[in-house]
């Protein structure tokens, strides 16, 4: 499915419920966004410097990246940054996916690379 809102393409799969949302500028791709799958079955890899974001738990995933020589900068609102990758990793609809056991999401659930964060 396809559908257009204002300055953004949005396109789901629906089989294995993932979206991605193309963003514009003055007619020019800014921004790339994908959503987290909701089927958790989904043959579906979202790997991020080869490791699968939306499958690898956030925090073994930021430590993998530090491991590799990324920068991750962390804030309080639930977005941690790669900014020499232009990538923002985020959490923003845990009660729909996978939590641990504090009720926290266990894996992120959206990426989005952008032309500047």
């Amino acid at each position: 499915m396809t559908r257009t809102r204002g300055r953004q393409i949005w396109l789901v799969h629906d089989q294995f419920q993932l979206s991605v949302v193309l963003g514009f500028t003055k007619g020019t791709l800014g921004g790339v966004e994908l959503y987290r799958f909701r089927n958790e079955d989904a043959d579906v890899a979202v790997l991020l410097d080869g490791l699968d974001v939306f499958r690898t738990p956030s925090t073994d995933l930021c430590d993998r990246l530090a491991q590799r020589g990324h920068t991750i900068e962390e804030n309080d609102l639930g977005f941690d940054a790669l900014s020499e990758l232009n990538v923002i990793l985020a959490n923003q609809s845990s009660q729909e996916h996978p939590v641990d056991e504090d009720g926290d999401p266990l894996y992120y659930d959206c990426v989005l690379v952008a032309e500047r964060i």
